[in-house]
């Protein structure tokens, strides 16, 4: 079965003008991709097609294996591992850093093209790292507060003790 990709790509172009001109010198791209246990799928960048397809090339340009949590943190962070690419690696670099770039809400086309409950599990999962990383930016704070308090006692003993002698 394959989804034409055309629209989608088309918005990605007016979020983002000159996404396709960073691209368009990959064509045609054929890759893999393999999620954790879902059944491995497949994108066709063509100059005539572009395709999402519900089965892998026999012959792909290069494949991509994430697992779930590594999966979300390349949509949250734009950051793929290296050691997940097989194949052109180069290639791979050169698309996903054009994707990187692109300034779009990702939770709005997951929610408009995939559905609203795609889009709850990811929302649910971006606030749960944003509340995390609010956690340790306030921890941060603390200790650089506790180190400046340690440092002006030190700095306090030291004055103590030569004044005494």
């Amino acid at each position: 079965m394959h989804v034409a990709l055309n629209k989608f790509l088309q918005e990605l172009e007016s979020l983002s003008p000159g996404f396709f001109k960073q691209i368009e010198c990959l064509y045609p791209l054929k890759f893999n991709i393999e999620v954790s246990s879902m059944a491995k799928f497949s994108i066709t960048l063509d100059h005539d097609a572009e395709t999402f397809n519900f089965s892998e090339h026999p012959k792909p340009i290069f494949s991509l294996q994430l697992n779930i949590f590594s999966a979300l943190n390349a949509l949250n962070n734009r950051k793929i591992p290296t050691q997940s690419i097989s194949g052109d690696a180069e290639t791979a670099l050169i698309l996903f850093s054009a994707l990187a770039n692109i300034d779009i809400d990702i939770e709005l086309l997951v929610y408009k093209y995939f559905g609203d409950i795609p889009a709850l599990m990811l929302r649910k999962v971006i606030a749960n790292k944003s509340q995390s990383q609010e956690v340790s930016l306030q921890e941060n704070k603390a200790s650089k507060i506790l180190r400046s308090f340690r440092d002006i006692s030190i700095r306090l003993d030291r004055l103590e003790h030569v004044l005494i002698n």
